[in-house]
């Protein structure tokens, strides 16, 4: 019973944030970037009108075939959830590894007749919980859903359709704040079910409903359905089992791996029970601080100790993996985040890999599918303890597998993450495994790559709507290069543009305009004014003023930098293209239309030579064209201009792309 786990009114904009790789300009069109489109109210259908798919679920495992003990708890959620009208949520809480998951996955899998959905939601985090019910809404409405939506997006929808639907169950799992829960625990039209470690703080939202460990009976019982008996005798068989359940503590999971220990080494239990009496000193090491948590923690890394030693006698390649999932999120990893890196280990072999994700899963040290591979909290935190008395925990190879898992998310992390929305939901996966092992670097060992990792993740957290976290991330990056490298390095101030820009992307422009400021001022000091970085800087900052209402000083900064581009790269470089059609854009903000139309004419006709008629760019440049015509009462041109961007966009995206439906709003309105 182990625990498991844009549309805007004067036309289209998109925000580009500059870093030190080279030019990336605002306005109406970007060089290398796509664009963030905020979906309008009435793109999907309301969630009163959409019912559920009979047997909707996400339960992440089968009903545990050796579930044992937990009547009472187990009867008094079935009573509770077979109440009638609104009842008062029951929280589970305990020890980490009591079996608090087990049992309200018990629950709900037994439950299924009764409600639709069933739905299994991480609450660790505000995040994890935004995500969850961003996936809900996308199962009950698959066809409806917009792929451009953002989490925070789809999570309200989610929350709207549970407001206006009976009769579905809710598990939030492993709950980190009773606060992030407040908004799905306030509708009472459905059931919850939650499991914490957290006892208190839930007097208002839950009734609490402790979980302790098993008594020795149950222990034993668990144990003896795993261990196949050796035909000895059964008294004495049952005694040592006893006498192992009492040394493990009664823990549900450190029972669990106890038992797939000894059967996959087939070993006798009082072989098992010998090696943890021998060397309880080594055990114990990997807790230094006392409480129920570090107790929790000794008594896995006695079964982590032994565990690891036979597999690494196997395969030494499975410990070095099971050190770098330490630093990662205990949510899923996709495993094709894990191709080459045989290489980065120094494997010649491309089956290593996965013979060691075999080998570990088969000890109980993983939960590996075809698509991902998890590793429990618990063994996470021994794992990335060191200890001297550990030859597989050394402060050396702890470090080592940290510097690996940040190689591992630099590979794999999409690139442009504030535009690129094709790769947003595989940034909503790997997310989590970034913030993680950011939060769990030492201070001491951050590092550049440490703070890549970060401007990274806030790029996307903006484009995705979380801009608090965005702002986190940018700050924390920007403390990083400070102290590395000082406030006037290339890495310092590209992360301090996009700490700015997520203050601009939350509304904070009293806290983003300074900012945007100093980044010009302190790009123009330390490059000079020609300086491709310089000139993003001051298109960031024109940006903001087009924000503030100024479009004036916009246009200025905006004209300037097209000048600068002209005579740094020629009338026809990308990037002189793209300063064009921002400037293009401020006209048209000022009101200036009949200078509008003739710039937005040219950037059409610069893009159809630079990318070719048929490019992204150049269709979003047409529909700027379009909605300049359509501002100026030529409506014939309009349409004519907005039906070729619609037929471009269908082909493009395909009918249901938000670009596809923006086309067709312009096209219709």
């Amino acid at each position: 019973m182990s625990e498991r786990p844009h549309v805007e009114a004067a036309g289209e904009r998109a925000v580009a944030v500059g870093t030190n790789s080279g030019i990336v300009s605002t306005g109406d069109h970007a060089t290398i970037d796509a664009r963030t489109v905020h979906v309008q109210a009435g793109a999907v259908r309301q969630p009163a009108d959409v019912p559920a798919p009979q047997g909707t679920t996400n339960l992440p495992l089968p009903a545990n075939p050796d579930f044992v003990d937990r009547t009472e708890p187990l009867a008094h959620l079935e009573a509770v959830l077979g109440e009638a009208g609104p009842t008062v949520p029951r929280i589970v809480h305990g020890l980490g590894g009591t079996g608090k998951s087990a049992l309200a996955l018990q629950v709900a899998h037994r439950q299924r007749h009764r409600f639709n959905p069933v739905w299994w939601l991480s609450a660790d985090s505000a995040s994890s919980l935004t995500h969850g019910l961003a996936d809900l809404a996308v199962r009950l409405a698959p066809h409806q859903h917009l792929a451009a939506a953002t989490s925070a997006e789809r999570a309200e929808w989610a929350l709207s359709w549970l407001q206006t639907h009976q009769d579905w169950l809710l598990v939030l799992d492993d709950a980190a704040s009773p606060r992030d829960l407040a908004p799905v625990l306030g509708m009472t039209t459905g059931r919850h079910i939650i499991t914490s470690r957290r006892t208190t703080g839930w007097r208002r939202l839950a009734q609490p409903l402790p979980l302790d460990t098993l008594p020795s009976d149950a222990a034993v019982e668990l144990l003896m359905r795993i261990i196949e008996p050796d035909g000895t005798d059964g008294t004495d068989d049952e005694r040592v089992l006893a006498c192992l359940a009492d040394e493990l503590g009664h823990l549900p999971l450190a029972l669990e791996q106890a038992a797939a220990y000894i059967e996959s080494t087939a070993i006798s239990p009082a072989t098992y029970l010998d090696r943890l009496r021998r060397y309880p000193g080594r055990m114990f090491a990997a807790a230094s601080t006392s409480g129920q948590e570090a107790d929790n923690q000794r008594t896995v890394a006695r079964i982590w100790q032994l565990s690891l030693q036979a597999i690494t006698d196997q395969q030494p390649l499975a410990g070095d993996l099971l050190r770098l999932f330490a630093w990662l999120a205990p949510a899923p990893l996709p495993r094709d985040v894990l191709e080459g890196l045989h290489t980065d280990l120094g494997e010649e072999d491309p089956f290593a890999v996965d013979e060691a994700l075999a080998l570990l899963h088969g000890y109980s040290m993983i939960t590996l599918t075809r698509q991902a591979v998890a590793v429990h909290r618990l063994v996470q935190a021994v794992a990335r303890i060191p200890d001297p008395a550990d030859p597989h925990r050394t402060v050396q190879a702890v470090t080592t597998a940290r510097e690996r898992a940040t190689r591992l998310l630099e590979q794999a992390l999409p690139e442009n993450p504030l535009f690129n929305v094709p790769e947003w939901p595989r940034w909503r996966e790997l997310l989590p495994h970034l913030l993680a092992l950011t939060d769990r670097t030492p201070a001491a060992e951050e590092d550049r790559h440490t703070a890549g990792l970060l401007v990274a993740a806030s790029g996307f957290l903006q484009g995705d709507g979380h801009t608090s976290a965005a702002i986190a991330c940018a700050q924390h990056a920007v403390d990083i290069n400070t102290r590395l490298q000082g406030p006037d390095h290339p890495a310092t101030l590209a992360a301090r543009s996009f700490l700015a820009s997520a203050h601009r992307a939350a509304g904070d422009l009293e806290t983003a305009t300074p900012l945007h400021q100093q980044n010009l001022a302190d790009h123009e000091r330390i490059h000079g004014s020609d300086h491709p970085d310089t000139l993003v800087a001051r298109a960031n900052l024109a940006y903001l003023y087009a924000l503030q209402g100024e479009p004036a000083r916009a246009r200025d900064l905006h004209q300037q930098n097209l000048t600068d581009m002209q005579r740094l790269h020629g009338p026809d470089h990308p990037h002189t293209v793209n300063a064009r059609a921002n400037l293009a854009s401020s006209c048209r903000d000022m009101g200036e239309l009949e200078t509008a139309i003739d710039l937005h004419h040219q950037a059409v006709a610069d893009y159809e030579r630079v990318y070719g008629p048929d490019h992204s760019e150049t269709v979003t440049a047409r529909s700027n064209l379009a909605y300049a015509h359509k501002l100026a009462g030529d409506v014939d041109t309009a349409a004519a201009l907005f039906e070729r961007v619609l037929a471009d966009r269908e082909r493009l995206y395909g009918p249901d792309h938000p670009l596809t439906e923006l086309a067709r709003q312009f096209l219709e309105g």
